[in-house]
């Protein structure tokens, strides 16, 4: 496993939480996975990509992204939107987001968005370490 592979699942269902573990697991993701946004900000610096239920018993996406973004913990954790509403996906970017998976339930169309999720964040890490290169 890479060290650019680490994904935290925030969902109310364990059901899918544990589907969703499976399928990333299996295409080679390490992965953690809670019911809710407390304490979860715990794990942020050490994951690359956190994908987030948008409707949870008492919390939508919007107070789940406010409590993770002003949460002290120093992290480059990118958070995708995950939902099978075409609307509310849409506007992923107001609701904090900086992205956002549809098909929600599809575990095999995940892995593909995923993937292409985490070869942004190597190229965003190359261009980083060539920018510093540069600057030396």
């Amino acid at each position: 496993m890479t060290d650019e592979g680490r994904i935290l699942i925030i969902d109310d269902s364990w059901i899918i939480l544990e589907k969703l573990k499976d399928c990333l697991i299996g295409a080679g993701y390490e992965v953690r996975t809670t019911t809710g946004p407390a304490g979860a900000a715990r794990h942020l610096p050490s994951c690359d990509l956190a994908i987030v239920d948008f409707h949870m018993p008492g919390l939508n996406g919007d107070e789940v992204m406010k409590m993770l973004r002003t949460s002290p913990a120093d992290s480059s954790c990118m958070f995708y939107l995950y939902t099978s509403d075409p609307e509310i996906a849409s506007k992923y970017q107001r609701h904090g987001f900086d992205g956002s998976f549809l098909r929600k339930g599809d575990d095999k169309a995940l892995v593909p968005q995923v993937n292409a999720v985490f070869r942004t964040i190597r190229m965003r890490k190359l261009a980083e370490k060539i920018r510093s290169e540069r600057g030396r």
